[in-house]
């Protein structure tokens, strides 16, 4: 029985550097966060961190932000879900404005 808790070494390897290209082809991690979430006026990102955040569904690759004044986390591509009505649909995975 083999339990698999991540995507393998090739898509991981793969989504990375599809990330990069993005952070790159947008301007820094910096823009990308201000464009994502609502910031403060003087909020100011301290780090940001590729990841993987686990859900009950396998994981989702994405970066978690650290500001000044939140976490936050936004997934590197659209992820699909049903919908009320049954119908599959698809969006960018986004949790923010964890303030502490």
């Amino acid at each position: 029985c083999a339990v698999k808790t991540g995507p393998s070494i090739t898509d991981a390897a793969m989504g990375r550097i599809a990330q990069i290209s993005k952070v790159i082809s947008e301007g820094g991690y910096d823009k990308i966060f201000q464009q994502t979430f609502e910031c403060l006026p003087d909020e100011k990102l301290k780090k940001a961190y590729a990841c993987y955040l686990s859900t009950s569904h396998g994981p989702i690759m994405g970066v978690l932000y650290v500001s000044t004044a939140k976490l936050a986390f936004c997934s590197d591509s659209p992820v699909a879900y049903v919908t009320e009505d049954n119908q599959t649909a698809s969006a960018i995975y986004k949790v923010g404005d964890l303030q502490y």
